[in-house]
C-alpha cells in the first residue's frame, strides 16, 4: 500500500472528470452581480431608444432653384409655418406611386385652407424630366431642384422617396423613408396632426 499526503489526494482529479480536463474556476459573486447590472442598464437604454426614438434634427434652411422658374423654393417660407417636404426624382420607381398621393393630399389641404405648406425637392435629376414628372403627378406646390441632394444629406435620408413633416418650430416630427409605407389616409392623418400641433 502506497501512502499519500493530504495535498496529493486533493490534487487528484475526481472520478467523474477525465484527468486531462482542467478544473473550472468559479466566478466570484461580484463579477456576476456586475454583469447583471450591466445587462439591466443595456435593456433599459434599449427600451428608452425604442420608446422615444433618436432625436430628430431641425429642418435645415435651404434655397433651391424653382423647377418651374420664378422665385427660389425656400425653407422656411415664413416663421411658424408647418411644412411637408416631399423628396423625389423622375427616375425613382417608387416615386411614381408616392408623389401623386402627396399631390392629392396637398391639393385637398390647400382647398380646405390648411396652414400646412407642401414643398417638393427633386434630387439628382434632369430638371426637364423632374418638372414633367411633377406635373404628370398633379403637383401644384413649389418644387426645388437639388442636384447634389444637399437637403436630403443634411437630414441623413437613406434614399428616395422620402417625406418629412416639420412642425411650426422647425423640428422634424415625422419622416416616411422608402416606398410602400404611404397611403392617402396616412398622409392626411399626419398632415392633420401637423396642422393641429
Amino acid at each position: 500500500m502506497v501512502a499519500t499526503s493530504p495535498g496529493a489526494a486533493s490534487d487528484a482529479p475526481p472520478p467523474d472528470r477525465p484527468p486531462d480536463q482542467p478544473r473550472r474556476r468559479r466566478r466570484p459573486l461580484t463579477t456576476a452581480v456586475v454583469a447583471a447590472a450591466v445587462a439591466v442598464v443595456v435593456v433599459v437604454a434599449l427600451l428608452l431608444v425604442t420608446a422615444d426614438g433618436p432625436a430628430e434634427p431641425a429642418m435645415p434652411r435651404f434655397s433651391l432653384t424653382n423647377l418651374a422658374g420664378g422665385a427660389p423654393v425656400t425653407y422656411p417660407a415664413a416663421p411658424g409655418t408647418p411644412t411637408v417636404v416631399a423628396f423625389f426624382a423622375s427616375w425613382c420607381v417608387p416615386c411614381q406611386t408616392e408623389l401623386p398621393m402627396v399631390a392629392r393630399v396637398a391639393g385637398a389641404e390647400a382647398r380646405a385652407g390648411s396652414p400646412v405648406r407642401f414643398v417638393g425637392v427633386d434630387g439628382n435629376d434632369d430638371p426637364t424630366a423632374g418638372l414633367a414628372f411633377a406635373r404628370r403627378s398633379g403637383v401644384t406646390f413649389a418644387v426645388g431642384r437639388d442636384d447634389q441632394e444637399t437637403v436630403a444629406s443634411a437630414l441623413a435620408l437613406p434614399g428616395l422617396p422620402d417625406i418629412v413633416f416639420v412642425d411650426r418650430s422647425g423640428r422634424v416630427v415625422h419622416r416616411i423613408e422608402g416606398s410602400g409605407q404611404v397611403t392617402v389616409a396616412s398622409l392626411r392623418t399626419l398632415t392633420e396632426q401637423l396642422a393641429a400641433g
